[in-house]
């Protein structure tokens, strides 16, 4: 039989082809023999608030939640609600960490992904309040270090991913050493910049709706430029501090406190310290504070919630209606999301969790997935009544992690009174 002879490329590549079957090999083994059982241990249970007005409602949703680590395979599960301004329950069940076998508490803090666009949300409204932003202005020369499109687009645009911005599957070879290793500290929103100004936008803004964290990015650069201040530090003495959110900040802004939880991997039974690409254990989220990189407590973000609906020195009526108010495409439609400014704003919500689907409510919310991190915040406006939930590892689909919060919160959102305010009729008006 006649040998094939290859030739000094053939060799070559050859040579590259088993060095890439071996470190396929390798990592594969290393992923498998670096998962180790979960306790079998019935998980642990810490009530924070409990306020006795509320016990009935309490009661029935402390029975949800006992197991929901398990049905979810989660290591923690916490929760905080609060009505009427007030903060009226905190619980949470299972390990903050599992190798040290620490209980999770209410201050155990977790990643909170996208809905870290809410709180940039909420800087904004602010600072369109004091008239140093304005939602329509066209960006152009507003701010550095950013290369011209072929488009302008607007803040208001930004906001409700309507401008036009691409997400992480589009960004150039260039960007990826920043949000593969999630291992570069970047020091201002402006620096950050530089992980998606070379990618041009998808669209002309106005016309279709993708959703997109670098749109919001931007706008925490556009911020950080108008007031002249980092944005971390910007969010932690203008917001945070006044909200009394002392366990909120941006991720990499300060040294990791003994709060803070350890996220994971899970896989049937199984867990590992979750690691970006399977190797780095100390994820950098500076890159993308903005859209995906703040750490907080449930407990906080029901403060968030509560201000927003509550405080209107803080949040001006006018303001809640612009930010709330779904956003429109150019061809007249509302965008497929019903994303507002920042939010999530459904008019007509209906869930087979509450009242069996048969009644609909509005809700404005946000949902966040993080590095081994989930969290999910929802504001029934009409009740008075903000929830927050956060794991600390991911599932899929992400309507299983919703499907528990809605039956925890169900008892409160069926048994508590409607609050008209006028503010849910004025936005219907104006769409």
């Amino acid at each position: 039989m006649k040998k094939i002879q290859l030739n000094k490329t053939g060799r070559r590549i050859l040579r590259v082809l088993g060095v890439l079957i071996l470190m396929l090999i390798v990592f594969n083994v290393y992923y498998v023999f670096t998962f180790s059982p979960f306790p079998d241990a019935q998980p642990p249970f810490v009530e924070g608030v409990s306020s006795a007005t509320y016990d009935n409602q309490i009661e029935k949703a402390r029975m949800r939640l006992k197991n929901v680590t398990s049905r979810l395979g989660v290591p923690s599960f916490s929760i905080a609600i609060g009505h009427n301004n007030q903060l009226i329950w905190t619980a949470v069940e299972g390990y903050q960490d599992i190798e040290t076998n620490t209980t999770a508490t209410p201050k155990t803090a977790y990643r909170i992904g996208s809905t870290s666009k809410t709180l940039t949300a909420t800087a904004i409204a602010k600072e369109i309040q004091n008239k140093r932003l304005f939602l329509d202005h066209p960006i152009k020369d507003t701010i550095v270090n950013w290369e011209k499109k072929r488009w302008d687009f607007s803040l208001r645009q930004l906001l409700s991913h309507t401008a036009g911005f691409f997400h992480y599957q589009h960004l150039k070879l260039s960007s990826l050493k920043y949000t593969l290793c999630n291992c570069y500290e970047f020091k201002s929103a402006t620096h950050a910049l530089k992980v998606f100004n070379n990618n041009d936008l998808l669209y002309e803004p106005g016309t279709r709706f993708s959703y997109s964290s670098f749109d919001i990015n931007l706008a925490s650069a556009i911020l950080e430029q108008k007031v002249e201040m980092p944005f971390p530090e910007y969010m932690k003495t203008e917001i945070f501090m006044p909200l009394e959110m002392h366990n909120t900040y941006a991720d990499h802004s300060k040294p990791k406190t003994p709060n803070l939880a350890t996220f994971y991997e899970m896989e049937k039974g199984y867990y590992r310290e979750f690691q970006s690409m399977g190797l780095f254990s100390d994820v950098n989220l500076s890159y993308k504070w903005a859209g995906g990189g703040f750490i907080s407590t449930p407990s906080d973000l029901v403060k968030l919630g509560n201000a927003w609906i509550n405080d209107t020195l803080f949040i001006q009526r006018e303001t809640k209606k612009t930010f709330w108010t779904p956003v429109k495409l150019k061809n007249g439609e509302i965008n497929p999301q019903e994303y507002a400014l920042g939010w999530r704003s459904y008019l007509d919500f209906k869930n087979d969790y509450l009242e069996g689907g048969e009644k609909s409510y509005w809700i404005v919310h946000h949902g966040g997935v993080s590095k081994g991190s989930q969290n999910f915040l929802v504001l029934f406006p009409n009740y008075n009544l903000v929830v927050d939930a956060s794991i600390n590892a991911n599932i899929t689909p992400f309507s299983k992690f919703f499907a528990e919060v809605m039956q925890i919160i169900a008892p409160f959102v069926e048994q508590l009174p409607r609050q008209e305010s006028g503010l849910y009729a004025d936005i219907k008006e104006a769409l």
